[in-house]
């Protein structure tokens, strides 16, 4: 899958912002994806890229021509697209992305998102499109589009459903197209077992998110899985006789009970 981030050309006043698009060009490599971003290697753009192809992921760069004039074109990408201006260049990367994520950024990742959201909401563009609300950046944005929903600009229904991601977790589950996991809930796998959901888990050494759960069958055990292979669809080539269509799938309702979680399935 391509994923196009709109991101800022500079790292900002917060060190936590080049961290986090660093990790972000890191998960999308390690989930085997393709980024698809400006192409420039200035500010968090540049950290960006350098995340996903340390990672041993495929990056392509889209940049206008005045750009590579200044040289502010990263050198280490898979592929560097040149285009005759910015309108081609916004264009070019809504063509080659599934996804489309706004990083922090400023009036051009600004410009850039909301054409998504204006192409994708008049059904002229395919894909889908989130905010990734890291440090809580885009909670200006949110207020914005629910203030345009309550003056009547905006369906209320469209407003709620725009979707700001703040955590890695999210992000998997979003791309995935599949609710996240909660403490309490029941699932139910797709041999017709049940199961509980206890917490997810980070590793801190490699980012990965793992969902913890219990068997409400037979002995109640514990088990831990990488959320997307939690979240991932049945191999109906394995199971051609599985109607179900994930491997995963939530039940109504939550459960009252919340055991303790046995510190042998947490890495902090």
């Amino acid at each position: 899958m391509n994923i196009t981030v709109y991101l800022g050309s500079r790292c900002g006043n917060q060190p936590c912002y080049a961290d986090y698009a660093y990790a972000l060009g890191a998960w999308i490599a390690h989930h085997g994806h393709t980024l698809v971003y400006g192409g420039s290697r200035t500010g968090l753009m540049g950290k960006l890229a350098d995340g996903a192809l340390q990672a041993g992921g495929q990056v392509i760069g889209v940049e206008p021509q005045f750009f590579m004039d200044e040289e502010l074109q990263h050198e280490g990408l898979t592929k560097l697209i040149v285009t005759p201006d910015m309108t081609s260049r916004k264009q070019q990367m809504m063509d080659l992305g599934d996804i489309f994520l706004a990083f922090p950024g400023g009036i051009g990742t600004l410009e850039e998102i909301s054409q998504v959201m204006s192409q994708v909401k008049l059904h002229q563009l395919e894909g889908r499109f989130a905010f990734l609300d890291f440090n809580g950046y885009y909670q200006p944005m949110k207020a914005l589009i629910q203030q345009m929903s309550a003056e009547g600009f905006v369906d209320k229904a469209w407003a709620d459903a725009v979707p700001f991601v703040s955590s890695f977790a999210e992000l998997t589950a979003f791309v995935l197209g599949r609710d996240l996991p909660k403490p309490g809930e029941t699932w139910r796998h797709f041999k017709n077992h049940m199961y509980r959901i206890l917490d997810l888990a980070d590793d801190a050494e490699t980012g990965e998110t793992y969902v913890v759960y219990k068997t409400l069958y037979g002995e109640y055990r514990d088990f831990i899985r990488p959320l997307d292979m939690f979240l991932s669809e049945v191999d109906h080539e394995k199971y051609p006789d599985v109607p179900q269509k994930w491997r995963f799938e939530k039940t109504a309702g939550l459960c009252s009970w919340n055991p303790a979680i046995s510190s042998q399935y947490l890495k902090k």
